[in-house]
């Protein structure tokens, strides 16, 4: 078997457990897994479709849980994010905008719970918004998870209106690839591979769910959040030091 449908296969499991425990963290894996045996354009562009079943069987399995005010003012935003998010790729400099948006995760994550910062509904425009642009760019967006961490919600409703929201952000992005030419009839064996591990994945998940108290979800959250932060910053400022 291809060796990269055996590591696209691990990290859609691996991935894919990580949300449906955590409610999120499984991109950045599925992500670098992929950008080991894949072209960059190519693991950028296959990240939506290589999530779309993951998400859909925790929609399933959360399915009680999702909070639709939220995903609907989410998407709204998205629908001219992911536009923005393509003239940004093409007029701003990476290595600042991932700088950029690791000191921005940084504070969202960290900074001190205060009315101010917790949005409510409607605020999620703005969010989705954001996060489509960057999402757009870069594969990931990282926008929508610390701030849905400021929400009243509890655990599972994060992980339900989570997937909810991030799959209508993929029908956008995934039209979107399509469009400037990406063709994913290249890789319907690696789509495959990954849909159904994802499935194990979040199965496996949702199994260990239960266990994880509300305390633990949120710690963990907060740093697999964290270390995606910091990898933006460190990368962005290398690759600006590479530059000087």
């Amino acid at each position: 078997m291809d060796l990269s449908l055996i590591v696209i296969a691990i990290g859609g499991f691996l991935a894919a457990f990580v949300n449906a425990a955590f409610a999120t963290g499984g991109v950045y894996i599925l992500l670098a897994a992929s950008l080991s045996v894949l072209p960059v354009g190519a693991a950028i562009a296959l990240q939506s479709p290589f999530s779309t079943i993951s998400l859909l069987s925790r929609i399933v399995l959360f399915w009680p849980h999702i909070q639709w005010h939220y995903v609907l003012y989410f998407v709204f935003g998205c629908c001219f994010g992911v536009t923005l998010g393509a003239v940004a790729f093409a007029n701003f400099p990476e290595d600042y905008l991932m700088l950029f948006l690791g000191v921005l995760l940084m504070v969202l994550t960290w900074a001190r719970p205060s009315p101010k910062l917790t949005l409510k509904p409607r605020g999620f425009v703005g969010v989705g918004l954001a996060h489509s642009i960057f999402g757009t760019m870069f594969g990931v967006g990282g926008i929508l998870q610390p701030v849905i961490l400021r929400t009243p919600l509890v655990k599972g409703q994060i992980t339900g209106t989570l997937a909810a929201a991030m799959i209508s952000l993929d029908v956008l992005k995934i039209t979107s690839y399509i469009q400037v030419g990406f063709d994913y009839r290249d890789y319907v064996a690696h789509i495959l591979v990954a849909s159904i591990t994802s499935v194990l994945g979040s199965w496996a998940g949702k199994k260990l769910s239960p266990n994880i108290s509300e305390a633990l979800f949120r710690r963990v959250f907060r740093w697999l959040v964290t270390l995606l932060g910091v990898r933006l910053i460190i990368g962005g400022m290398m690759n600006i030091y590479a530059m000087v």
